[in-house]
């Protein structure tokens, strides 16, 4: 606590210089040819930036637009700009592109996707090779070297109610760089109170899914489940279990971005013996040799993002009239 009271002062101070050269136009800033809506928030770990960026991309589609979609793809074992899919085919891996790209990829097969260490670059490489109307950028509120014509920030507490910074708390940057937020959405709500409208729903099925068209549902469940996953909020994915009804014997939590070695795997084949099913999360499942799931019997939980209606026609107004300028 002595050492971190220190370094939290000065990663604060690092964090609003950088943002203050920002501001005042001291760092460039790259445009490109294309409506770039980021998608990100203050905290490190999970707040369902992933799932927004997804939801954002079916209900664009669904309006007519072309997307893609520009990430980081953190902890991939590849190096720089790099094609995740091209809207027809799937061409890295969960390790090789990232396990949220390669996510997003598995669950919109007509969406472009590339990843690379600098976004505003990624973002440029997106509109020459596959000249998308719109980019959606996952993770992109501190990336301020390209230039984004709305900020979508992802909050699971009012303002008053968030963290500390780094590595005090878990925020990237300091509560007051809220104000370049263009708009603010909240997940699972911790003090005060919001405009409902502002509000993101988690939708659950009530099957189970698995290799190819394997399904389970719910309530046909045998005698001892068990549940794992490496994502960055744990807790809220065995609560939405124990809320649909799911009576869990284990419970295992993995590192964020977990890759599932073998040492990851041995953890779970010696935690095997006492359940009959696995669920885990899609996120987690990807990362899984097919013979791993067909003999412990994994399956995960599919889950989606809902977005008010009335916050949806503010985005796509912004949208229309970004793409008019």
């Amino acid at each position: 606590m002595i050492l971190r009271l220190p370094l939290a002062g000065l990663f604060w101070m690092v964090t609003e210089i950088r943002n203050l050269l920002y501001d005042w136009r001291w760092l460039p800033v790259k445009r490109v040819p294309a409506v770039v809506i980021s998608v990100g928030n203050l905290s490190a770990g999970g707040s369902g930036k992933t799932l927004l960026v997804e939801a954002f991309a079916r209900k664009l589609i669904a309006s007519k637009y072309t997307v893609g979609i520009v990430s980081r793809g953190y902890k991939r074992t590849t190096r720089g700009i790099q094609i995740v899919a091209d809207g027809w085919q799937i061409q890295l891996t969960p390790e090789t592109a990232g396990d949220e790209p390669f996510l997003l990829a598995l669950n919109l097969p007509t969406v472009p996707i590339m990843v690379g260490e600098d976004k505003a670059a990624t973002a440029e490489a997106m509109v020459k090779r596959f000249g998308v109307q719109i980019i959606l950028l996952d993770d992109g509120f501190q990336h301020r070297r390209l230039y984004r014509d709305m900020d979508c920030v992802i909050l699971n507490a009012t303002p008053d109610h968030l963290g500390n910074i780094l590595p005090l708390g878990d925020l990237r940057e300091s509560r007051r760089q809220l104000r370049r937020g263009d708009l603010i959405f909240y997940t699972k709500l911790t003090g005060g109170e919001v405009n409902p409208t502002d509000l993101l729903t988690f939708k659950y099925t009530d099957q189970l899914l698995s290799s190819g068209s394997t399904v389970r549902a719910m309530n046909e469940l045998p005698g001892r489940v068990g549940a794992f996953c490496g994502i960055g909020n744990p807790d809220h994915f065995f609560s939405e279990l124990h809320r649909l009804g799911v009576k869990l014997e284990e419970e295992l939590i993995f590192q964020d971005h977990c890759a599932y070695d073998n040492k990851d795997r041995a953890r779970l084949d010696s935690a095997g013996s006492t359940v009959d099913l696995w669920i885990t999360t899609q996120k987690d499942w990807v990362k899984l040799p097919p013979d791993f799931i067909a003999e412990h019997q994994v399956f995960y939980l599919p889950v989606e993002m809902e977005i008010h209606p009335e916050k949806w026609a503010e985005v796509l107004a912004r949208v229309e009239s970004d793409l008019v300028r």
